[in-house]
Formats: structure tokens, C-alpha cells, sequence
């Protein structure tokens, strides 16, 4: 209920505990989603591969998995946030984002996604040069024209008034395309179930051959489960092959 909701979006059972006790059931209001105050991001576990995955969640969504830093990106009219996995605000470090998210059609909503920086050909720069970026802290104007990034969306927490935590992913995305243009939001493909297990190998095939470290499947049906690994969202990322000449 409400209380598990709290912990969800705020952290420790004991904090909401204690302001259940001092200030009664209103106290709960400070614990629900707000735009502006992060919370932390749905988690994945991982599948062995992608037949598994389809297989364990029926219909679901096969999406690009990118090897960059997860954001979580908070408009409010003119202002926006961008929080890290572990929440803390690196807006000022990533002005690049915070101009992609005004130019957004709506202006109050939660946003999750990656940054990632790509090359010159389009392809992902290593994970070590998005996170130099994203770490640096010194001359952003420098660090961006050297190393821009962009964020790449795949999912909405909060979109006009409405929280869509509890929505099926379907339906949450149905609110992310409305709101962030193609280009900006995670590649995809659907899988309905067995039948459509080549179609999803062929696609992470293609996600591979982009340069990208491998897919993550999605159930259509699931809602969003802030702080938790849910056996709802699966990454498959293949096992490089041992090196030559065996056990050296």
C-alpha cells in the first residue's frame, strides 16, 4: 500500500516509519512521487539469453541496451534536474540534457533513461570516455564541445499531474512517445511470445553490430519498480567467447 510505496520511493522503512508515527497518515504525502525529487531506478536481472527471456515474459519489448550512465531527468516548467542511479544532481555538469528536455512538448514530467556519447560515425564512444564526461565537473562548455552526449529515454515516471508508476510498461511508453521524439528514445522491437524469439535474436544481432553491449526485455504488463531488481526487466548481454588457445 501506501507505506510500501514510501520505502519504494524514498529508501528506508524506518524514516517513513518514524514520520508515520510523529505526524499520522498525511505525513505519507512527503514520500509520494514529486517531480523534482529523484528516486531511485527500476533495476534489471539478467537472462542467459534472449529466447529465455522471451520465454519467461510472454509479451514484452526487446530494447537497446546502451553501455552509458542512467539519468533520471526531472522537468518542472523552466527547470530541470538530472539525478545519477544513486541520485545525486548533476545538472550542471550535462547542459546538454537539460536543453533536450526543454525541448520537450510537456513541461512537468520524470523521465528515465541513459546519456551516452557517440562519435563522429554515430557509433557509442567507450563507456570510460560518457563517464569522464559525466564525472567532469570542470569546464563543462570544454568537456561538452569535446565530448557531448546525448540522453537517450526509455521510459516516464510522471508525465503532466499524473504519477504512472503502477501503469504497464505498455502504457507508460504509449505516454514516453507521446512526449520525447524517436531519435531521443531507446531503439525497440515487440515480441508477442515464442514465435517472435528470432525477430528479438535478430534485432540484438543488429544492436550488437551498432556497437551497443547487448538488450534488455521488458514485460509489456509490468509497472514501474523504483529501488528494486524486477524479474520483470531482463538483460541479455553475450558472454565474449573465452580467449585463444583455451585455459592459458
Amino acid at each position: 500500500g501506501d507505506v510500501g510505496r514510501g520505502v519504494m520511493l524514498s529508501g528506508p522503512l524506518q524514516a517513513v516509519a518514524e514520520a508515520l508515527l510523529g505526524e499520522g497518515p498525511d505525513a505519507l504525502d512527503r514520500f509520494r512521487l514529486t517531480v523534482g525529487r529523484p528516486v531511485l531506478p527500476m533495476l534489471a536481472h539478467s537472462a542467459s539469453s534472449v529466447a529465455e527471456a522471451v520465454q519467461k515474459l510472454g509479451a514484452c519489448a526487446v530494447e537497446e541496451k546502451l553501455d552509458g550512465i542512467r539519468v533520471q531527468v526531472h522537468r518542472d516548467g523552466d527547470t530541470v534536474r538530472v539525478h545519477t542511479r544513486t541520485l545525486d544532481d548533476i545538472t550542471a555538469r550535462l547542459p546538454e540534457v537539460t536543453a533536450a528536455a526543454l525541448e520537450l512538448s510537456g513541461d512537468r514530467f520524470i523521465l528515465d533513461g541513459e546519456v551516452i556519447s557517440f562519435d563522429a560515425a554515430g557509433r557509442p564512444r567507450s563507456f570510460q570516455e560518457t563517464a569522464g564526461r559525466v564525472g567532469s565537473r570542470a569546464d563543462v562548455a570544454r568537456a561538452a564541445e569535446q565530448v557531448p552526449v546525448s540522453p537517450v529515454f526509455f521510459d516516464v515516471l510522471a508525465a503532466d499531474d499524473r504519477e504512472l508508476l503502477d501503469l504497464p510498461f505498455a502504457e507508460r511508453h504509449a505516454h514516453l512517445a507521446r512526449l520525447v521524439p524517436e531519435p531521443m528514445r531507446v531503439r525497440r522491437t515487440l515480441a508477442e511470445g515464442p514465435g517472435d524469439i528470432p525477430a528479438a535474436q535478430r534485432f540484438l544481432a543488429d544492436t550488437l553490430a551498432r556497437g551497443h553491449e547487448g538488450v534488455v526485455v521488458k514485460s509489456l504488463a509490468a509497472p514501474y519498480s523504483a529501488g528494486r531488481p524486477g524479474a520483470a526487466w531482463l538483460t541479455v548481454k553475450p558472454v565474449p567467447p573465452p580467449p585463444l588457445g583455451g585455459l592459458a
